[in-house]
């Protein structure tokens, strides 16, 4: 199982190094360090997925499915417990 964000901050860290480290050098310019880029890359993917959450279509999907599920907690299970009446 592979992990979304991880996939993302992947494909975002290529495009990024990709820019960044094949451009002519500069003098002017010092290149990052690509474990910065990678992490700046990871934080880009939390903060998508945390805003894709935030969408009017995600929070309809998400209250769907809260309505759907049981909540065990929810359900009386008293008389599964009780000894059988004769």
């Amino acid at each position: 199982m592979t992990d979304p964000n991880a996939d993302l901050a992947r494909e975002l860290f290529i495009s990024l190094a990709s820019r960044i480290y094949a451009a002519p050098p500069n003098p002017e310019q010092k290149k990052p360090d690509p474990k910065a880029v990678a992490t700046l890359c990871f934080r880009l993917a939390e903060a998508f997925d945390a805003a894709s959450r935030e969408t009017p279509r995600m929070k309809a999907a998400m209250a769907a499915a809260s309505k759907a599920s049981v909540k065990i907690g929810d359900v009386d299970l008293t008389s599964v417990f009780e000894p059988a009446k004769p």
